[in-house]
């Protein structure tokens, strides 16, 4: 069975450029997100490695752990799907016609992925934030009381909004992928 390069760059390309928009959609979202001063210390904590002066249980403090292990981990795939796609792109920077398609399928979808995941938190946002916690903290120590101090800092709101910013994020500059990949110029020499 005889398998077309180009096939094989054009999915990596797909999985990677789609890992790249969401986690740049994530870092958008929440970059752009007004927080409050107990969320701001409480992500400076995770993203910067600040002190926590907050009387969270152990409890909280080791899930808080486990989410900033998940955070660094979310990074590292960030650079490495930038690394992937620059890669790919510098590859292919002289055949156009290879380019246009990479944006094309690219943008495709990562519509596609995130217009599922915007659908899923649309329909059933609880559902998909349960899925969504065993899978990323599957010793369980993600249920916490609702008056619990990191459930009052961080309500179920405050995940609804910033997910739903993430996607549109995402599908809008999926969609600048699709219009840019259709002004692409080739001449007819290049196909």
């Amino acid at each position: 069975m005889k398998v077309n390069k180009n096939k094989i760059v054009v999915v990596l390309f797909c999985i990677f450029i789609t890992s790249l928009l969401l986690l740049l959609s994530y870092k958008i979202a929440l970059g752009t997100t007004e927080l409050t001063e107990n969320q701001d210390t409480t992500i400076k904590f995770l993203i910067d490695n600040e002190n926590l002066e907050l009387n969270y249980t152990s409890a909280e403090i080791s899930h808080l752990e486990d989410v900033k292990k998940v955070m660094n981990g979310l990074d590292y795939l960030f650079y490495f799907s930038l690394l992937i796609v620059t890669f790919i792109i510098t590859i292919y920077k002289k055949k156009k016609d290879v380019i246009k398609k990479l944006v094309y399928y690219g943008g495709i979808t990562s519509l596609a992925v995130s217009g599922i995941m915007m659908l899923f938190s649309l329909l059933s946002f609880n559902f998909t934030f349960e899925i969504f916690h065993k899978l990323l903290f599957p010793q369980g120590n993600w249920l916490f009381p609702t008056d619990s101090l990191l459930i009052q800092t961080f309500p179920i709101q405050f995940f609804v909004t910033i997910s739903l910013k993430i996607m549109v994020i995402a599908i809008i500059i999926a969609a600048g992928m699709i219009t840019i990949s259709k002004r692409i110029k080739i001449k007819d020499k290049e196909l």
